[in-house]
Parts: C-alpha cells; structure tokens; sequence
C-alpha cells in the first residue's frame, strides 16, 4: 500500500495522490538553497523554475547628477520575481532644497538594472511645478543602472531630464511605478 497522507502533531499536512500533492497546512519550503519549483515542463530546466521571489521596502533617496542626496527619504515597495522587479513609490512633499538646481532628478532602485535593458515607468505628479509645456512625465530605468532618472516631454526641449530646479519648493507630490530586470 502506498503512502498517501503525511500527518505531523496531529494535524494533516501533506496529502499526495496519484497525480497531485496538496499542502493543507504550513509552507513549501526547501532544506537547501538554489531550489526552486518548476513549471510548465515536464523536465527540470533553469528557465522554467521559479527560484526567487521576494516582496520588501528600501529607503527611497532623492538624489542628483553629482551625487548630493535629498535630506528627506522616503520609503519604496518592491516585488521580485525571478529577474523581474516592480517598484512602487510615493514621494509627499518634495524639495529641491540642497539639490543641484540644473541636475537630474534621480531616485534610487533596490536592485540593480539588467546590462542592456532598460524599463519607462509612468509617473504621476501633483503641484510639482515643471517647465511650461511638459505633458508626459516617465520615470526611466537604465541598463546597469540602481536608479530611475525622471524625463519630460511635450515642450520645445523634446525628450530630455527633468532638473531639480524645475520642482517647486512648495509641496510637491511624485508618485511611480517601474518593473524592470534585474
């Protein structure tokens, strides 16, 4: 006869029949690292198996072309699977105080761009007074890069950087979303 249930501490765990296995109770969880769960093949190969996945914050750090950080941090939700990660960030109230007023706006990632990729984000702003004309603004994300750089378009500059000097000092609100690889 063959084994069909796992039971631990009284309670049923494991259940395994002749074409599936079912954890009723706790977690999947592997005794070594550099496992992984494979899908959609009938084989073990390395691109079908799920063998990262992570959900976190990072402190989010404004910061310019010279590298001079913003003294207000803020903090930045991720999701990471496999190479792919999504970054959701809210900033409230930002100052170009103490930025480089003809620099980029940048923000830092948690995890590095992939060499040879590079992801646009959209970008939603609120009482930041950009340059006249600018319609679209993105968030971009540069190959080899750990940072978003901000850029506008729509006016006679075309597509270029948005400067911290073009955000007011009054209250100024970005929101982003970026997904990337890694």
């Amino acid at each position: 006869m063959a084994l069909t249930k796992v039971t631990g501490s009284g309670a049923d765990g494991l259940n395994l029949s002749s074409t599936d296995v079912t954890i009723s109770s706790g977690d999947l969880l592997f005794a070594t690292a550099n496992k992984g769960v494979v899908l959609g093949v009938t084989s073990n190969t390395d691109s079908n198996t799920l063998d990262d996945y992570e959900e976190g914050t990072w402190t989010v750090t404004p910061f310019d072309d010279s590298g001079n950080s913003s003294s207000t941090t803020y903090t930045g939700y991720y999701t990471k699977i496999g190479n792919l990660v999504s970054v959701n960030v809210y900033m409230t109230n930002i100052s170009s105080a103490g930025l480089t007023s003809g620099e980029s706006v940048k923000i830092n990632l948690p995890f590095t761009v992939k060499s040879s990729t590079y992801s646009v984000g959209g970008v939603i702003s609120d009482n930041v007074d950009f340059s006249a004309g600018r319609t679209q603004i993105n968030a971009r994300a540069n190959s080899n890069d750990t940072s978003v750089i901000f850029r506008g378009s729509g006016d006679a500059a075309g597509d270029d950087a948005i400067t911290w000097g073009e955000i007011s000092n009054t209250v100024s609100d970005i929101f982003f979303t970026v997904t990337y690889l890694t």
